[in-house]
């Protein structure tokens, strides 16, 4: 036992590796015949455990903290990679902000010195325009001159806010203070302001009393703000009042400037004392501006030691107070008792404003918010003779235009409060062709969008601020001399004619070209013309044809209705809109032919009457003909049928008749009297229509009569379709009794009497066959 322990124990080198390895322990089993499964000695040398060696222990160790020294070592240069660039980027933003920071500061250089450079001229043109005005005699002159020196101060005004904008962001602004009356100061500015309200109904108040303490201010700095405060104030003010008061609490004197105008968001409250802001941020803003002037103000106050804030209420108007030191010096204000009171500027203080009435027939409206560039439009235009028409914004323009005055072209301003240009001629073209009225927007802003867009509300032209004096003569007599082409081939195609078919202009015009629509026709003619005629000459005919035209013609287009044809003695008219309105029409004609007639009895000349058909139904209207040779016609049975009516007019002695269908289409009877005279089966036609008469057109005392009437015929004409004649009869002689020139209840009384005599068959219905035209 020791002795093979002891060999067991002694073991070669080269055995302990095979056994390390396994494979001593399997060989010595397979000699000895014992299976190397079943012996636990020999398993243990089979299966080692490895990892219980030290060297592999060390080796696995050595290649873990290789790795993970590699991985750290990448995760570094990864990090200080990261590290450089954002420090090359955060030099490169630093490069930039230094450069930006740079580049303000040029700009604000830039600002200065042009501002400076502005300021000696603008100051050198002012002076001269002061100097001229005691110089000239002449109203419209003074007047001229007053709005340059007014211009002028205004530009000065933004060329101070401008240059103080720069000093303020450099903390360069010393005040010299001193002690400054209230009263005067808010006077000469409320004065130099008094242009601005031009058109508008607007009161600028003084209300500062001559008790009230002086202040220790800057004088031409409390000036610089009061004038960027009312300023602002009669720009967003329309009607009502700019008032500026004053009242002392404690050691400081409370000052405040109050409009009545579109007031202010309250989110919008404190955005107005930043730089550049204003109450509206958009592209097209309502009101021009720099937004500057309230900001500096702010500031200007604060040094002076005050505060300035601002209460106000949309669409009820504004207050802007702020607070300044008394003076413990008080400066006099010497002013006669009768200046004690407020003072009140208003439109009457502003220069007679006369223009001259030349004898030209061109009109022209100009439309915008600014008193100078209306002035310097007036001044190119009057002395070339046109007539011009001033509206200060939008909506007095719509009523111009809207309110039956006539023009030849417009003159608009895009930017204007509340309505712009373009909302303007988008109502303009609501009624007017481009062809019939041309529209020239004028604008400071000159971008391709603007132009786009104006174009395509219906403007004819655009012209950019600042534009020469030739140019806007050479674009104005353009779209002239294009509108009087329209204008007389409109005479031949009228232009409601071209807006049925959906075409704006003659030229759009193509052979084929249609549109069935839903109108009432009328048909005017003379009574009795042909015996008229034989007793005047060919010449006297035409002009008393001319003449009459003349008169109804007028009457027709005011009633929103367009001659079609002048058939000689016949007129044929069409109205797209309303079938009331061609019964309004029909009534204007009556009474323009009994002021007619006056003139006539006064010349010894026989009456005239004419007689009224009208009649509602679809028409074609389109362009007929051929390639050489085209005119404008209406096809429908619509035509003859109101032809058919007006014959009618003969055979009942009545002015005006309708059919049934252009009575129902009447919404508004109350001022329009009528009466039912039964149905008809004109000559041509299969099925009867019902037939109204109007006689409104009537003079006024057969008008009464046939109203105190109306009631009686009525029951006559009920006893007429119930076969009871003679008792129709009897109603139709009290109506004569009443109006003995009613020559309807005349024909009925015939009628009536006859029947009554002769008898009726029994499918007898009242229906009226007639056999003439």
């Amino acid at each position: 036992m020791n002795r093979e322990a002891t060999c067991f124990e002694i073991l070669s080198f080269r055995q302990i590796r095979l056994r390390r390895h396994g494979l001593y322990g399997r060989k010595q089993t397979m000699q000895s015949g014992i299976d190397p499964i079943d012996s636990p000695r020999t398993g243990l040398l089979m299966f080692p455990l490895v990892f219980q060696s030290l060297e592999i222990y060390v080796i696995v160790g050595l290649i873990i903290l290789i790795l993970l020294y590699s991985l750290r070592y990448l995760e570094l240069q990864k990090k200080d990679k990261e590290l450089n660039r954002k420090k090359s980027e955060l030099n490169r933003e630093q490069e930039i902000i230094e450069q930006l920071r740079r580049i303000d500061q040029m700009k604000d250089q830039f600002l200065a010195n042009t501002s400076h450079e502005l300021r000696t001229p603008l100051h050198g043109m002012i002076g001269l325009a002061e100097s001229m005005v005691d110089e000239v005699k002449d109203p419209k002159h003074i007047e001229n001159l007053s709005m340059i020196i007014s211009s002028g101060k205004r530009l000065g005004h933004l060329v101070d806010d401008i240059l103080d904008f720069s000093k303020l962001k450099n903390f360069d602004i010393q005040l010299v203070r001193k002690p400054v009356g209230l009263r005067a100061l808010v006077d000469v500015v409320l004065k130099n302001n008094l242009p601005l309200i031009k058109g508008k109904k607007l009161e600028l108040i003084n209300e500062v009393g001559l008790d009230l303490p002086s202040v220790l201010v800057d004088e031409n700095r409390l000036q610089q703000v009061l004038f960027n405060l009312v300023g602002n104030a009669i720009k967003f003010t329309e009607s009502g009042h700019v008032k500026v008061s004053a009242n002392r609490v404690g050691e400081e004197v409370q000052v405040m400037v109050v409009d009545t105008g579109i007031g202010i968001p309250d989110d919008k409250k404190d955005v107005i004392f930043q730089e550049f802001e204003q109450g509206d941020g958009s592209t097209f803003k309502v009101f021009a501006g720099t937004g500057l002037g309230l900001s500096i103000s702010k500031r200007l106050i604060e040094m002076h030691g005050g505060q300035m804030w601002v209460d106000s209420q949309v669409g009820r108007g504004s207050a802007f107070t702020f607070t300044l030191p008394v003076s413990q010096e008080h400066v006099a204000e010497n002013q006669p008792d009768e200046d004690r009171r407020n003072h009140i500027f208003t439109n009457e203080d502003l220069p007679a404003n006369e223009v001259s009435a030349s004898g030209s027939e061109v009109k022209i409206l100009v439309v915008d918010d600014e008193p100078v560039n209306q002035q310097v439009l007036r001044n190119h235009l009057t002395p070339m003779g046109f007539q011009v028409t001033q509206a200060m914004n939008g909506e007095e323009a719509i009523k111009c235009i809207m309110g039956g005055q006539s023009f030849d072209l417009v003159l608009l301003d895009v930017m204007m409060p509340r309505m712009s240009g373009y909302e303007v001629c988008q109502k303009i073209r609501e009624k007017y062709l481009p062809s019939e009225l041309p529209v020239i927007m004028v604008t400071a802003k000159g971008q391709l969008q603007g132009l786009v867009e104006g174009l395509t509300v219906g403007a004819n032209d655009y012209l950019a601020k600042p534009f020469h004096k030739e140019e806007l003569l050479a674009r104005i007599k353009t779209q002239l001399d294009l509108h009087r082409i329209f204008s007389v081939t409109g005479r031949f195609v009228p232009n409601q004619f071209l807006k049925s078919i959906n075409r704006e202009r003659i030229t759009d015009v193509s052979l084929g070209d249609f549109q069935e629509k839903k109108v009432t026709v009328m048909f005017s003619d003379i009574r009795d013309y042909t015996t008229l005629a034989e007793q005047m000459t060919p010449k006297e005919n035409f002009r008393f044809v001319n003449a009459l035209n003349g008169r109804m013609g007028p009457v027709i287009m005011n009633n929103h209705g367009f001659i079609n044809q002048y058939l000689g003695d016949s007129i044929m008219a069409i109205f797209p809109q309303k079938s009331e309105n061609a019964v309004r029409a029909a009534v204007g004609m009556q009474h323009e032919i009994i002021e007619y007639n006056k003139r006539r009895s006064q010349k010894g000349r026989k009456k005239l009457s004419i007689g009224i058909g009208l009649h509602t139904g679809s028409l074609i209207m389109g362009i007929i003909g051929d390639t050489q040779r085209m005119d404008a016609a209406t096809i429908s049975d619509s035509v003859n049928t109101a032809s058919r009516i007006e014959s009618l007019s003969k055979y009942y002695g009545t002015s005006i008749l309708l059919s049934q269908y252009t009575y129902k289409e009447i919404e508004n009877r109350e001022d329009l009297d009528f009466r039912y005279l039964g149905q008809v089966v004109v000559k041509g036609k299969k099925e009867p229509v019902g037939i109204y008469e109007c006689f409104s057109g009537d003079n006024s005392e057969i008008r009464d009569q046939k109203l105190e009437s109306l009631p009686v015929f009525e029951k006559g004409l009920q006893h007429y379709y119930a076969k009871e004649f003679i008792a129709a009869s009897e109603f139709f002689n009290k109506a004569i009794k009443i109006c003995d020139r009613d020559n309807v209840s005349r024909l009925f009384l015939g009628k009536s009497s006859a029947l009554a005599l002769d008898g009726v068959a029994e499918d007898w219905t009242g229906v009226e066959i007639m056999r003439f035209k």
